[in-house]
């Protein structure tokens, strides 16, 4: 009788520490359910071809190695020129294009993220809510998902960061939508072990509002001074990530 009663302790305690490992792996699942209405975009999502074809001759001349960091998104990527330097000796491959939304960097994610065979995928995409058609918080989150969701099919190894929304003075007007969006995506990201969050907000702003010193006249793309706090935020992370390679 001893016996049996010990071996039901056993098998109680495994199925327990089973259970626990379950909901632990649960926790570090993406939830790729949409949380807002579909949206559908007002322009053609493939208006970027000429940027995309720019990189293809670029690529023809000089293919990066396989196996390093994307960044892929807008215009804030687009007009860092020099990442590849600010970020040395980490493996950056620029690809972001100007003006572009997430359904565009999802449209063009073959031929300006999953050719290059990446490690790591940094995102960076801010459009989405400032078009003619504008997208609500929950709606960009929805757009971010679906890009996770296509670089966790297509490339499975990669580990991806993505970027909050940075705080411009030209679009201040709509900084609660931005915070929100921002906190939604951040998160969707939480739930998944292989994705994680870097927060620039704080360090662009200056007595609480975008620090107008740091941004062009458009009060919208960044100056040298606004790349070098990037930098200081993004190079440190992105030193520790896990690019080289995923079990």
């Amino acid at each position: 009788m001893k016996s049996k009663l010990l071996l039901f302790r056993t098998y109680s305690r495994v199925f327990v520490l089973l259970g626990l490992v379950a909901v632990a792996g649960s926790c570090q699942k993406p939830n790729y359910t949409s949380i807002a209405e579909p949206w559908t975009p007002d322009y053609a999502v493939d208006r970027s071809e000429k940027s995309i074809q720019a990189f293809e001759a670029q690529d023809a001349k000089d293919m990066p190695a396989p196996g390093g960091i994307v960044l892929t998104g807008s215009s804030s990527f687009t007009m860092w020129k020099s990442a590849a330097e600010d970020l040395a000796p980490l493996p950056i491959i620029n690809r972001g294009f100007g003006g572009s939304t997430f359904p565009e960097v999802i449209h063009y994610a073959d031929r300006t993220i999953f050719k290059y065979d990446p490690k790591t995928v940094v995102i960076y995409c801010e459009n989405d809510m400032f078009g003619s058609k504008p997208k609500t918080p929950e709606q960009v989150r929805d757009e971010y998902v679906k890009l996770t969701k296509l670089i966790h099919q297509k490339a499975p190894k990669a580990h991806i960061y993505g970027i909050s929304l940075k705080p411009s003075p030209s679009r201040w007007h709509k900084r609660e939508e931005t915070q929100k969006a921002n906190q939604l995506i951040q998160d969707f990201i939480a739930k998944d072990k292989h994705h994680e969050y870097i927060d620039i907000w704080d360090v662009m702003l200056k007595d609480g509002r975008p620090d107008g010193s740091i941004f062009l006249r458009d009060s919208l793309h960044m100056n040298a001074s606004g790349y070098e706090r990037w930098i200081k935020v993004i190079k440190p992370v992105l030193e520790k990530a896990p690019y080289t390679a995923r079990q």
